[in-house]
């Protein structure tokens, strides 16, 4: 009975066979098929965003440094105060510049005595006179001589330092010269900072300097008259006993414009109207004119900070464009800076773009989201990213050829979401399947609708 069957359903096999059940061979084989999408391959640009986190700065600060040493007694401003161009930021103890100013004021006082009292008194009573204003003078003399010499080497270090810098940035800019190199630049631009902050350190102690010469050569001068006072009362002419006497007068009072000025080193202001982003000083702490007591920040722009890996980095460029997110509001801003020197902490190299904001919109301190296009594929091979299989082998897309479904494989290189770069595997003007089938294998007889791929662009 099984033998039957199976003559019986080999009968019906041979017959379908030969019938074709009615059909001929042509009809069977486009039934059998596949209806696919296909697209021209075409050269196009497809361009890679990444997205990271940076810390807002300000684009200008002011480094607020005291003419004056001395322990500090009071501060009015914290980090995150908006302050007002003259300001007093803090004060430090003026008792010894308090002391100067006194003694320069009885100096004034003494000289108008004694100018008055070369005119009226007797010489004995001149002569007792000047020995007690000698000595007074003598002492605020040697007082001021010691601060002097103090000053005069602290700066002749400081012109030290400067030379120091100036000549090793020569040395390196000859050498970035006839070797250029990032390494060099990068060095002679923290050199430059270096000397920038040196000379301001030592222009704050030609500034101590020259206010201390003033009384110094007003004391040595007054010295010196008081000397030739007492042989121009034992004898000179009166009017020019007068002239002497005014001139000293004149010297005192130098000096004490000179105090006062000195004096008012100890209350320290800000020269700019801005928000306070450092504050390096605490009371019963020090501050000197080596370093910077507050940092203010002028706010209308602002500078974003952020980090990348080496192969993100070398697509980067100063003038890029970015864009800055925080709290659903975005801003442009533009590469500013591309860091030669790998953070060895983090591995990661840093990059700064300016960003038009002000600092009422980006605080300083804060995190943002950056957003940067990095990798681009110009003027490429680019196809939709569904058309790409892959296996063990590598990766593959199905070519129409003449009908027939070719399996060729390909080497890819940047994608996105719905699109994909092909380095090398396929030619331009090839015609890649992009739609799935189950029965989509090599070789097989395609039905394809063609398209130019203008619709499949992002």
């Amino acid at each position: 009975m099984k033998k039957m069957r199976y003559l019986l359903l080999l009968s019906l096999c041979t017959g379908m066979l030969l019938t074709g059940c009615g059909k001929s061979a042509e009809d069977t084989s486009a039934e059998s098929a596949i209806l696919v999408d296909a697209q021209v391959a075409g050269k196009d640009t497809l361009v890679l965003s990444n997205q990271f986190v940076g810390s807002i700065s300000p684009q200008e600060s002011v480094y607020v440094i005291p003419l004056a040493q001395g322990t500090v007694t009071e501060t009015f401003f914290e980090v995150g105060d908006f302050v007002e161009a003259g300001d007093v930021l803090f004060k430090i103890d003026d008792t010894g510049a308090k002391l100067q100013m006194e003694q320069a004021k009885l100096t004034y006082e003494s000289a108008k005595q004694q100018a008055n009292s070369a005119l009226t008194t007797q010489q004995d009573s001149t002569n007792l006179t000047f020995d007690a204003n000698y000595s007074s003078a003598l002492q605020g003399y040697e007082t001021i001589q010691l601060q002097w010499v103090k000053l005069k080497d602290q700066l002749e270090t400081a012109e030290e330092a400067v030379d120091e810098l100036q000549k090793t940035i020569k040395k390196l800019k000859a050498l970035n010269t006839a070797n250029p190199s990032d390494e060099l630049a990068a060095q002679i631009a923290e050199l430059q900072s270096q000397l920038k902050q040196a000379k301001s350190g030592r222009d704050s102690l030609q500034d101590a300097f020259n206010s201390i010469n003033v009384q110094y050569e007003s004391a040595e001068r007054s010295l010196q008259l008081l000397k030739d006072q007492r042989a121009l009362t034992q004898g000179a002419v009166l009017e020019d006993t007068k002239k002497q006497l005014a001139t000293s007068l004149q010297l005192a009072e130098i000096g004490v414009n000179s105090a006062e000025l000195a004096l008012s080193y100890y209350t320290v202001t800000t020269p700019i109207s801005g928000r306070v982003i450092a504050k390096n000083i605490a009371v019963n702490g020090m501050a000197a004119p080596s370093s910077p007591a507050y940092t203010i920040a002028m706010e209308n722009s602002m500078v974003v900070t952020f980090q990348v890996s080496e192969s993100i980095r070398n697509t980067l460029q100063v003038g890029q464009d970015i864009t800055v997110e925080r709290n659903g509001a975005e801003y442009s801003g533009k590469i500013t800076e591309v860091g030669n020197a790998v953070n060895m902490q983090t591995g990661l190299f840093q990059i700064k773009a300016g960003v038009d904001a002000t600092g009422e919109q980006l605080p300083s301190g804060v995190s943002v989201k950056i957003t940067s296009n990095t990798y681009t594929a110009e003027n490429e091979l680019i196809i939709p990213y569904g058309a790409v299989y892959f296996e063990n082998e590598g990766a593959y897309v199905y070519l129409n050829v003449d009908g027939k479904a070719v399996k060729t494989y390909v080497t890819p290189g940047i994608f996105d979401d719905t699109r994909i770069q092909i380095v090398d595997g396929i030619k331009e003007g090839d015609v890649v399947i992009t739609s799935w089938s189950p029965r989509l294998l090599d070789g097989v007889s395609v039905d394809a609708k063609v398209s130019s791929g203008q619709n499949d662009k992002q």
